[in-house]
Parts: C-alpha cells; sequence; structure tokens
C-alpha cells in the first residue's frame, strides 16, 4: 500500500512540474505555441514544415526587447481581409488558437512570410528562418 502511495504522490508531483513548465515563455518559444494573454505569441512558429521567426515577440520572455507597437494593422502588410489565406494555427495554451494567414498566393507552397492575428485587425509578421 505504501508504494502505491509513493506511486501516486510521484505521479502528481511529475504532473505539476510538466504544468509549470508549460507556462514559462523558454517552453512556449522552443515548441512554438502562444501562452494565454496579451503578447503571449511566441518568437519561432512552425508551419508546412519550416520554422518562421518573428523579432517582435518572445511569448512574454525577458530576453527579447518589447516591442512597440506589437501588431500592426493588416495595411501595414499591403493586404486587405480578402487578400488573406488561412493556412495554420499557432495553438495558445488554454485559450483560442491564433490564425495564421499568408498574404499571397504561393506556387511552390512556402510562403516567404506569414500572419498571426494578435486580434482585431492586429497582426504579427513572421519570416522564414533557414536556406532554401
Amino acid at each position: 500500500m505504501a508504494y502505491k502511495r509513493a506511486a501516486l504522490v510521484a505521479s502528481a508531483v511529475v504532473l505539476l512540474a510538466a504544468g509549470g513548465l508549460a507556462f514559462l515563455p523558454w517552453t512556449a518559444n522552443h515548441f512554438g505555441y502562444a501562452l494565454p494573454g496579451d503578447r503571449g505569441l511566441p518568437y519561432r512558429i512552425h508551419h508546412a514544415g519550416r520554422d518562421y521567426r518573428s523579432y517582435l515577440t518572445c511569448a512574454g520572455a525577458g530576453w527579447c526587447a518589447s516591442a512597440d507597437p506589437y501588431c500592426v494593422p493588416l495595411v501595414h502588410f499591403g493586404g486587405t481581409a480578402t487578400s488573406l489565406t488561412p493556412v495554420d494555427e499557432v495553438v495558445t495554451l488554454f485559450g483560442a488558437s491564433q490564425a495564421v494567414f499568408t498574404a499571397k498566393p504561393v506556387p511552390d507552397g512556402t510562403p516567404t512570410t506569414v500572419l498571426v492575428r494578435a486580434g482585431s485587425d492586429c497582426y504579427v509578421g513572421y519570416a522564414l528562418m533557414g536556406g532554401p
């Protein structure tokens, strides 16, 4: 009986620790998911087998400078709401997913930039990382 109790306590400790780690900015940035709240988008997201980087956000980590403005209206990117094509989502921990869009159709399927909607007419641009 003592072994079962010890195993249950150990399992609870591991689950609590993993749950706490999930809310750390490092974990969100590494795995590419958003944290709940304002400015929770990670610095790197994954779409269609490629990684994309934004210099405006880092899921609240202290190592990146807070950019102001954090997100900009769609006209800043030269697009309109009808020119956007939804292509993916950034999962938010305990929140609604953030939509990922391309502003223009890309013939080979690998856009060089994607946009993530961070609010009403508020978008964060992500640029393709790495080479071809």
